[in-house]
């Protein structure tokens, strides 16, 4: 019974990681969406940029789809690099409310 519980337990973990990295990914999709708007609301819009944020949405989009409950070295990639970003950028727009 113990064996099953630390199974659970475990499971339960890995889905929190993976929910966890699903929504950071989606976290970052939508400060590149910001971007993009704000970048397309402007007098003179730079084409460059808002390319390079669209290629960026499109690879968060492909992560996202590509990501699976049993691959831990890329649910760990994306906490360990898009996290800071995403916190980053919610104490920015706080500081700046």
């Amino acid at each position: 019974m113990e064996d099953t519980m630390q199974t659970q337990m475990t499971m339960g973990e890995r889905l929190t990681r993976y929910e966890i990295a699903q929504e950071t990914i989606g976290f970052m999709m939508a400060i590149r969406t910001d971007l993009i708007y704000k970048e397309k609301d402007k007098t003179t819009p730079d084409a460059e940029k808002i390319a390079q944020w669209e290629a960026e949405f499109k690879q968060f989009a492909d992560e996202l789809h590509y990501l699976h409950l049993d691959d831990e070295i890329e649910i760990q990639r994306v906490l360990d690099e898009y996290c800071p970003i995403v916190k980053a950028d919610y104490e920015g727009r706080r500081a700046a409310a």
